[in-house]
């Protein structure tokens, strides 16, 4: 299965890159001030702690948080180490400018391990590839069978969306049947696409008109070979008709069925939103009695204020 990749929070990203850059690049500056030794050690010392407590509270619910924890300040502290000992081997050598430099280099190569962290893998829906090999299969927008095919995608993502993930094993149970049926139309259209593109190859009438030329030709030749080889020609012809016609056939009961399947699947999509409308009217309804409440109590507030108001006239004009 294809997948893409995506930023889960890319503004949490350009934060959290931030916050390491910043601080890297603060030790930088306080490793020169003291001057530090081993600095390339606490440098490391401090951005992978800090990668390890930015990326557990951005990813408190993900699944495997430790790993990826672990991993990111792992690579992080690492990284920030190898670019501190690469550019400022002699803590005492360099200038200040040179050593907050330095230190903003680590925090942005130990930055790059928040990948890790903020980069999801995306799976491709179930019916994609699916429905665009269907689609490459079937040509273009107007083929009825693309058409057919487009509605049972459309039909099929409507029940998905009206689910939403609830309903349960029954839910879960509608989902699976309506994929397997989606997925059965798609493969009958490509079928009934090409029983129909056969059959476009195939001129009937001109069969037709063939096979009467030559049972025609085989009753005038007096020639008894030639009379047999065309008798046995206008059979042949005879057959590729009656082959025709069957695929004529085929070809109808498979647009049948696949039209059969599709309504199938608008039905059932229509069901869910009836359903998640009528749930909707159940909690309209519940929501009544609240506003009838809310109504009253606005009523006695508003009572309430034209009596004041009437009260406070005559104080006024005492």
């Amino acid at each position: 299965m294809s997948a893409q990749w995506r930023f889960r929070d890319h503004r949490g990203f350009q934060r959290d890159a931030l916050v390491v850059i910043g601080v890297a690049a603060g030790a930088g500056a306080l490793a020169w001030a003291l001057p530090i030794a081993g600095a390339t050690g606490w440098m490391m010392m401090v951005v992978g702690p800090l990668l390890a407590l930015l990326v557990a509270q951005a990813g408190q619910n993900r699944p495997r948080r430790h790993l990826i924890t672990g991993a990111t300040s792992a690579l992080g502290g690492v990284l920030a180490g190898a670019t501190w000992h690469a550019f400022a081997p002699g803590i005492r050598a360099l200038a200040a400018g040179d050593a907050l430099l330095v230190g903003l280099l680590a925090g942005l190569a130990a930055s790059s391990a928040l990948l890790l962290a903020h980069v999801e893998r995306v799976a491709e829906p179930p019916l994609a590839r699916a429905v665009d090999a269907a689609r490459a299969a079937l040509g273009g927008p107007f083929i009825d069978e693309r058409a057919l095919a487009d509605r049972a995608a459309v039909a099929h993502d409507r029940i998905l969306i009206g689910l939403g993930g609830k309903g349960g094993p029954d839910g879960r149970r509608l989902a699976r049947l309506a994929e397997a049926v989606t997925r059965e139309v798609l493969a009958l259209a490509v079928r009934c696409r090409r029983l129909r593109g056969e059959l476009e190859r195939i001129d009937v009438p001109a069969v037709r008109a063939r096979a009467n030329a030559l049972a025609a030709a085989a009753a005038e030749t007096a020639d008894e070979a030639a009379r047999a080889d065309l008798t046995r020609a206008a059979r042949a012809v005879v057959a590729l008709d009656e082959r025709a016609q069957t695929l004529s056939g085929a070809a109808t009961r498979v647009r049948a069925r696949l039209e059969l399947q599709v309504a199938m699947l608008e039905e059932t999509a229509l069901a869910v939103a009836a359903r998640q409308a009528s749930e909707a009217v159940d909690q309209a309804d519940a929501l009544a009695p609240l506003a009838d409440r809310l109504h009253d109590a606005g009523c006695d507030l508003h009572d309430q204020a034209e009596a004041l108001a009437e009260a406070s006239v005559p104080a006024r004009i005492n």
